[in-house]
């Protein structure tokens, strides 16, 4: 007889994908949603056969009566890999359910904290899982398609590399010390610098225009980033600016992100809150691939897979309305070559409360629609995404 906790598994993998286009276009007409949702069946339907394997290695990690991550079968079928945050705030005894329904008390074995990954042992499982088998390849390139697996033969999310295989740990990120904003004459202006940052010790000042960095013309805020995204701390660059009417040049070298201050907190949560709800730990992991699929917190934790079917990693966080994270393949492999902390030793992120979303964040509420009032707020859709553009523009700039 099937157990309660397998058909909500069926339904918790199943439900997000019904709703995803309602989510993202929250007012459509009905002949506006009958081609959606005929375009959203068949996009799955096509990638069904590629995440077919890896379904096999998926399984879903419940705490109790909820549901709160997924999980990567590995090792001989008896250990599964999922997200530590996730469970580590849990509550309740642990529990693996695979997509056959079959079910396995789970304990915590072992913790890599910089990945943010557990490791669970099926404690009472009947037979051996079928462990995942990583790709050898390198990472996908930015633009390649992948498709987060669930424990069924539908897939949880399609999305695209947006950026490759990089860092996001804060001490390996280079700080050029400068919160940066476009006047209304079109120049990128040094609005703030960080005290004693690169750019602060190398005579740059409030209100400087920035002209260029190594020869490269700066137009937007956002181009600065650009051009630091393969530097490290330490390295310099050169930089032509205007001071009080006067072009002049400075060399700066760059400092570590780690120790300076980030985007305002209260900013930052209520920039991620409009995104719906994001992962407790969302960011400062030692090698990830970006992705813009909308994973849901709890979803984090499964495989990810290539257009044909190879296990490029394994899904990590939401981070934010446009970002969620995966570690690459090659990374989990060789962290499974080394022993993980003990469970005891462990130390959680310091962001307490949910484990299904980030720490201050409000939960989400459902406010009815008044009968009629559908068409007065379709007109102001526009209105509300280039609020969320601004916000996005806002956001960039930190922290540089």
């Amino acid at each position: 007889m099937r157990s309660s906790i397998g058909w909500m598994c069926i339904l918790a993998a199943v439900a997000p994908l019904r709703a995803q286009v309602e989510a993202e276009v929250p007012l459509q007409r009905p002949e506006e949603k009958e081609v959606t949702d005929n375009q959203s069946a068949a996009l799955f339907n096509a990638v069904r056969p590629v995440a077919l394997e890896a379904s096999r290695s998926t399984v879903w990690v419940w705490s109790g009566k909820r549901m709160v991550a997924m999980g990567t079968v590995i090792g001989d079928g008896r250990r599964v890999l999922t997200k530590w945050s996730q469970i580590g705030f849990a509550r309740g005894p642990l529990q693996v359910v695979a997509g056959d329904q079959s079910q396995a008390r789970a304990e915590l074995v072992g913790v890599y904290e910089d990945d943010d990954l557990a490791v669970l042992e099926l404690v009472d499982a009947e037979k051996p899982l079928t462990p995942v088998i990583w790709s050898e390849e390198p990472s996908p390139p930015v633009g390649a398609f992948l498709v987060a697996a669930s424990p069924t033969d539908t897939p949880l999310r399609i999305g695209v590399v947006a950026v490759g295989e990089r860092s996001v740990r804060l001490s390996d990120q280079a700080l050029f010390g400068v919160y940066l904003v476009k006047s209304d004459s079109g120049e990128v202006v040094i609005e703030e610098l960080e005290k004693s940052g690169g750019a602060d010790e190398a005579g740059l000042r409030r209100g400087d225009v920035i002209l260029s960095v190594d020869d490269q013309e700066i137009n937007e805020p956002f181009e600065l980033k650009k051009i630091l995204t393969d530097m490290a701390p330490g390295d310099s660059v050169n930089v032509k600016y205007r001071h009080r009417g006067k072009i002049e040049d400075a060399r700066v070298v760059l400092g570590d992100r780690s120790k300076y201050k980030k985007i305002p907190e209260g900013r930052l949560k209520a920039m991620r809150a409009m995104g719906g709800a994001t992962s407790v730990r969302g960011d400062d992991f030692p090698v990830v691939i970006q992705s813009d699929m909308q994973l849901h917190p709890q979803q984090c934790g499964g495989p990810v897979v290539d257009l044909s079917g190879k296990v490029m990693g394994v899904s990590i966080s939401r981070t934010d309305r446009t970002r969620s994270y995966i570690i690459p393949a090659s990374r989990i492999v060789d962290l499974l070559q080394q022993d993980g902390v003990s469970p005891e030793l462990a130390q959680l992120p310091g962001q307490g409360g949910d484990p299904g979303m980030a720490a201050g964040t409000p939960r989400p509420r459902v406010v009815p629609i008044p009968r009629g009032a559908a068409n007065a707020m379709r007109s102001h859709l526009e209105e509300m995404a280039e609020f969320m553009r601004r916000f996005d523009r806002e956001m960039e700039p930190y922290g540089r």
